[in-house]
């Protein structure tokens, strides 16, 4: 349960800092059990988010986990025109996406995806974000961005050489760079075939649940819900996310409450219930 202050109708949080994705307070063992992934590298080293693979693989499986690795490399569902690039498509998809393990994260993602076509992208980056370390520090550049503006690699590059020097050679980090724009590109936050522009993501209240889901696993409670970098991500002010999360209420994803100044928002029961993901209640 979130408490989220509120004076009449204009809420009360601090400007979003996209650095501040996992909060000290939250139980690291639950959160790597829902199917975060805290530390480490990423498939952004070799790969973008994927999300033409994802679709169509989602779209042809069914989303049977035990037939993942079968379906890919096997059946050749995503047509890879040899089998080491089929393995690699799916060892890709896997760590990004967890399809053959099916953690809550991934089991909430399907259950959205299936009733959001217009979120998919969304959606898409919101667990790619949770399960890869790289892409998440590649946030700022994109986000702070003001609309309008020139995106481009170098300024994502940058931050991984300040917060990683020397782990990377130029040639590394200029494909990781590019990698991220991309992913910011599938997701609707950046335009343009060669020269990236920053533009606004379009959420649905589907991401909005799914982004407040991961937020609270990542300890934010109170205003850190709406000012938290899980939320920033919707690319909306805090009174729009709030508006997306009480129409989620509607579909059963979400429970808002409120009580003076004090407005309580609950989502792990609801979406527990509401998609039959038992993981998610346990996450309390």
């Amino acid at each position: 349960m979130l408490n989220v202050s509120q004076k009449g109708s204009v809420l009360e949080v601090d400007h979003p800092a996209s650095d501040d994705w996992v909060m000290p307070r939250a139980d690291i063992k639950k959160a790597e059990q829902f199917g975060m992934r805290l530390r480490g590298g990423g498939t952004h080293q070799s790969k973008t988010m994927m999300l033409a693979e994802i679709s169509a693989y989602w779209g042809s499986s069914g989303m049977d986990s035990s037939r993942a690795r079968s379906l890919i490399v096997d059946a050749n569902v995503l047509n890879k025109r040899t089998v080491s690039s089929r393995l690699l498509t799916f060892r890709h998809l896997n760590a990004l996406y967890a399809i053959e393990t099916m953690p809550a994260i991934t089991k909430t993602l399907t259950a959205l995806w299936k009733s959001d076509g217009k979120g998919r992208p969304l959606l898409a980056l919101l667990c790619a974000l949770a399960r890869d370390p790289l892409l998440r520090d590649s946030a700022i550049p994109v986000l702070h961005a003001p609309v309008g503006l020139a995106v481009r690699w170098p300024a994502i590059a940058s931050v991984f050489e300040r917060k990683y020097t020397g782990r990377f050679s130029p040639k590394m980090l200029k494909s990781l760079a590019q990698n991220c724009v991309s992913t910011w590109t599938q997701s609707g936050h950046l335009r343009g075939a060669i020269k990236k522009q920053r533009v606004r993501a379009e959420p649905t209240p589907f991401g909005a649940a799914y982004a407040a889901l991961i937020a609270t696993v990542c300890g934010h409670g109170g205003p850190a819900l709406l000012s938290s970098a899980w939320m920033e991500v919707l690319d909306v002010s805090s009174d729009r996310v709030l508006d997306l999360l009480r129409q989620a209420e509607g579909y059963g994803l979400t429970r808002i409450r409120s009580s003076g100044d004090v407005l309580e928002v609950s989502v792990r029961q609801p979406m527990s219930t509401t998609l039959r993901i038992a993981e998610l209640a346990q996450l309390r």
